[in-house]
C-alpha cells in the first residue's frame, strides 16, 4: 500500500493535523506532550482537529462505503423501519429543507456485535448479510481506539490525572451512524445538511473521498474539509464544551454539494454520556466560574428540536447554563 498517494494535500493550513499513525507518538515522550498541546488549542480554537490514522486500511475502508450504498439503495419503507425511542437514533430523510439528505443509525452500540447483527436483520431479514454486521463492528472497534487516544490526550492536554480519562471513558458510549448525500437536480440547492453542532462529547467523521463537508472557524470563515480515505476530522459537540466549561468549543460544520459527478457519503461515531456537567478540575472561582448546570443528555435530545431552542442563540446555554 502506498500511503503516500492518500497523504493530505494542503486543505490543513489552518486546522491542524496529528498523525496517530507516528510510532513515536506515545505517552510520556515530547511527541506526545507536544501533540497533545496542539489538539487542545485546536479544539479551543476551532472545536476540530484532523486525525490522519491508518488503523482502518484500505480494504476495509472500501468495504464499508461500499456497504453504505448497498444500505441506502434500499427502498425507503425497508430504511425507514429503523426507528428508536431516543431522538435522532432512527432513520431520517426526505425532508423539503434538505432534500439531498438521508441518515441512518446503524447501532447504539457499535461494539456489541449483536447489536450491529439486530440492525443488519432489520434491513437484510433474509439470510447472507453476515459480512455487514462483521464489517461494520471490526470498523467502529477501529474507530473507537482513535475515540479513546484522543480523550487521553485532551485529559493530558489540560494535565488531569490518568482517572479522570478513566471516567470518562467510563461513561461514554457510542452511536454508530452513515448519511448520503444525493447530487443536487437542475436548480436545486446544493446545500446537503445546514449549519449546526453536534450534541456528542466527539463525532469522529470519515468520507467516501468526495469534497463537501466544512467546518467554520475562529475567524468565521468556512473552510473545506479534507476527504481522504486516512483522514478523520475530530470535532467537539456540546458535550465537550460542557465538560471543559467552555474552554473547548462546539464545532459549527454543514455539508455543501459541490461535486457533481459522485455521491457524497460518510460515516460518523458520536460519543455520547447520560449525565454531563462541567469537569471538577476546569472549574475555579476566578478564571472559569463555573458555566453550566449538570444535564441529562437525552433530555437535551428532546430539547433541541423545541421552538425555545430553535429560537435561542446558544440552545447549550438556554438548556443548562448558568446565568448571572
Amino acid at each position: 500500500m502506498n500511503y503516500e498517494e492518500y497523504y493530505p494535500s494542503n486543505y490543513s493550513q489552518q486546522v491542524p493535523i496529528i498523525n496517530f499513525s507516528d510510532e513515536n507518538l506515545k505517552p510520556g515522550t515530547s511527541n506526545w506532550d507536544s501533540a497533545c498541546q496542539v489538539i487542545k488549542g485546536a479544539l479551543e480554537d476551532h472545536g476540530c482537529f484532523y486525525a490522519l490514522c491508518y488503523k482502518v486500511p484500505m480494504e476495509l475502508y472500501n468495504k464499508v462505503f461500499g456497504l453504505m450504498e448497498e444500505l441506502f439503495d434500499l427502498p425507503l419503507e425497508t430504511k425507514m423501519q429503523k426507528t428508536s425511542d431516543k431522538p435522532y437514533h432512527g432513520y431520517y430523510g426526505s425532508y423539503s429543507t434538505v432534500p439531498l439528505y438521508e441518515s441512518l443509525g446503524i447501532s447504539d452500540d457499535p461494539l456489541n456485535m449483536e447489536s450491529v447483527q439486530d440492525f443488519t436483520k432489520l434491513m437484510w431479514p433474509q439470510e447472507g448479510y453476515d459480512h455487514f454486521s462483521e464489517t461494520l463492528n471490526e470498523y467502529a472497534k477501529l474507530v473507537v481506539e482513535l475515540d479513546h487516544v484522543t480523550k487521553r490526550m485532551v485529559c493530558d492536554g489540560y494535565g488531569l490525572e490518568q482517572r479522570h480519562y478513566h471516567d470518562l471513558i467510563e461513561s461514554t458510549s457510542y452511536m454508530l451512524r452513515s448519511f448520503k448525500y444525493a447530487l443536487p437536480k437542475k436548480d436545486e440547492s446544493n446545500v446537503g445538511l445546514m449549519a449546526h453542532k453536534d450534541t456528542s462529547f466527539f463525532t469522529i467523521l470519515h468520507q467516501n473521498n468526495v469534497t463537501g463537508l466544512q467546518v467554520r472557524l475562529k475567524n468565521g470563515e468556512w473552510f473545506d474539509i479534507d476527504p481522504s480515505p486516512f483522514m478523520f476530522l475530530i470535532l467537539a459537540g456540546e458535550s465537550f464544551q460542557v465538560w471543559s466549561n467552555d474552554r473547548i468549543k462546539a464545532c459549527e460544520h454543514r455539508v455543501i454539494i459541490n461535486n457533481k459527478k459522485k455521491q457524497r457519503f460518510s460515516m460518523g461515531l458520536f460519543s455520547v454520556g447520560t449525565t454531563i456537567q462541567p469537569h471538577e478540575e476546569l472549574v475555579d472561582d476566578e478564571e472559569h466560574p463555573r458555566h453550566y448546570k449538570a444535564f441529562d443528555f437525552y433530555d437535551y435530545l428532546k430539547f433541541i428540536g423545541t421552538k425555545e431552542a430553535l429560537e435561542s442563540n446558544c440552545r447549550i446555554k438556554t438548556f443548562c447554563g448558568i446565568h448571572d
